[in-house]
């Protein structure tokens, strides 16, 4: 009897036992996956947060008269700007990798929408949209371009719809009126004589309904080397001098070449003035000189001649 009494009491221990075991089992799996389904809502929250906290790129807009000037910055590569306004086209801009563009766009007459977007080197696109107004009539600026020919600015003025006059004046000196000729009222040619030494001008362009454009340039004024050659006896002596600095001699005497920089470092005399004596060829000489200013101006000289050698 004893011993069937100590069996029953071993088997319930046992069985008490086992469920405890198999609690301890659950509860460590449930703290398992807990830890799993928190560790995951941990990593989910920080990706969100790294989402809000990645730069956009600034955009700023603004409207003058019937243009818009659009200055796009970001801290990556842009790789384009794409816009369009609601009835044309898309048009690009590459942004070959830059951190900043600027560009001047037309805004249509009336009220239209900018759809701009701005995609990085990751491909990851912002966009942008907003309605503009562009008002009937003219008024978009005339374009100045500038051109040297012969020591002299060439300087052309235009608009598509019709010029009024230019102004032009050098530093701070009177200025220059050309009004347009009825012949050609889109546009107005004038040629100014660049000055001596280093000199900034400014031309004005004004169209008739009152769009003004503005153009400052520094031109540097410069004038060709002077080449004085006597024969004394047998020798030729050559003389070259230069206001701003010679960078270079070549001549060539019955057929040889000589020059100041044969090796061809480009490096100026560092001079204003040389003279030197060129021994001549008994007979029929001739001789070619080419001299070059600092300022890439040239001047050439030939002469002939016999000696009685």
């Amino acid at each position: 009897m004893n011993q069937i009494l100590y069996t029953e009491t071993k088997s319930k221990r046992d069985v008490l036992s086992n469920k405890k075991i198999a609690f301890i089992i659950l509860a460590i799996c449930l703290i398992i996956l807990g830890g799993f389904f928190i560790g995951k809502a941990v990593f989910n929250i920080l990706n969100i947060d790294k989402d809000l906290n990645a730069s956009q790129p600034l955009v700023e807009i603004s409207q003058e008269g019937n243009e818009l000037n659009i200055l796009v910055k970001h801290d990556k590569p842009i790789d384009k700007i794409i816009y369009k306004w609601e009835k044309d086209q898309e048009i690009t801009i590459q942004g070959q990798e830059r951190l900043e563009i600027e560009e001047t766009i037309d805004v249509p007459v009336g009220t239209n929408k900018l759809n701009l977007k701005v995609i990085e080197n990751t491909g990851k696109a912002v966009t942008y949209s907003q309605e503009y107004t562009g008002a009937e009539g003219d008024h978009k600026k005339p374009e100045v371009e500038l051109s040297i020919e012969n020591q002299k600015i060439k300087i052309v003025a235009k608009d598509e719809t019709e010029l009024d006059y230019i102004t032009y004046y050098w530093n701070s000196e009177d200025e220059t009126k050309v009004e347009v000729t009825e012949e050609n009222p889109k546009q107005i040619e004038e040629k100014v004589a660049i000055l001596k030494g280093q000199n900034t001008l400014t031309i004005i362009a004004t169209d008739k309904a009152g769009n003004t454009e503005k153009v400052e340039q520094i031109y540097r004024g410069s004038r060709k080397p002077k080449i004085d050659v006597r024969q004394d006896g047998n020798d030729l002596v050559i003389k070259v001098s230069d206001e701003q600095g010679i960078q270079k001699i070549d001549y060539n005497l019955n057929g040889t070449f000589y020059s100041s920089d044969a090796q061809g470092t480009g490096n100026p005399l560092g001079r204003n003035e040389v003279e030197f004596k060129q021994p001549l060829a008994a007979g029929n000489n001739k001789i070619d000189i080419v001299v070059y200013n600092i300022d890439q101006l040239e001047a050439q000289f030939t002469w002939e001649g016999t000696t009685n050698q």
